[in-house]
């Protein structure tokens, strides 16, 4: 009987204590709500103002570049002369002593002229220009046309330096070689050689100058 009885309190007991007890959840049906806190609001001013700021760095890029670009034009407008007058010999335009004349005028500075550009150039490069551009996150609006105009001008405008560069090494190769020719260093017959091969390089290079010159010319960069 007493086993009995301390069977039966056992068991009462047992069962009050799985009654107490809280059951473990199944992790498998655990449900996480999601957050309902809406979103920090994004400051539009703070990045117009990254914007600004970025406009204002391009446009001293745009400025720098106003050194190289116009050395260049000074040293290639010697060039296009001393091409176009091989142009107009070979068409019959004009005579071998006119020609002749304008080969020696643009004889004049054409040195100094080409290491004008060469250090201004240099200058500009060594700055490590650039235009930044800073990203602006979908649902923030600003005005970024300034900007666009600005980093499209500039990279316009470094398309019309590296046309400049090609061109200029070339004037400057023959340049060398007419030097060369007056100290006699250089044999007649080799100096109309490397001149017939400049000269053709020359009209090319000339060209593509011109060209991304007047594409340059369309651009613009505001305030600058």
């Amino acid at each position: 009987m007493v086993a009995v009885i301390a069977m039966t309190t056992t068991l009462s007991w047992l069962s009050l204590e799985e009654e107490r007890s809280p059951q473990a959840p199944d992790r498998a049906t655990v449900e996480i709500e999601p957050s309902t806190s809406p979103p920090t609001p994004l400051d539009t001013e703070s990045f117009q103002a990254a914007i600004d700021a970025a406009v204002e760095e391009c446009r001293r890029v745009w400025e720098a570049q106003e050194q190289p670009l116009q050395a260049a034009a000074i040293s290639l407008a010697q060039w296009q002369v001393h091409v176009d007058a091989m142009n107009q010999l070979v068409a019959g335009e004009i005579t071998f002593a006119q020609a002749t004349a304008f080969w020696e005028q643009t004889r004049i500075l054409a040195t100094d002229n080409v290491t004008a550009f060469t250090e201004a150039d240099g200058e500009y490069v060594a700055s490590d220009p650039s235009c930044p551009t800073p990203v602006t996150p979908d649902g923030i609006a600003v005005d970024t046309e300034a900007l666009a105009a600005c980093d499209e001008g500039i990279e316009a405008r470094d398309e019309t330096l590296d046309a400049a560069r090609v061109s200029i090494r070339t004037w400057h190769h023959h340049v060398i070689d007419m030097d060369l020719l007056r100290a006699g260093q250089l044999s007649p017959e080799l100096a109309l050689e490397l001149w017939r091969r400049y000269w053709r390089q020359g009209v090319d290079e000339l060209n593509a100058y011109r060209e991304q010159l007047g594409e340059a010319k369309q651009e613009s960069c505001d305030g600058a």
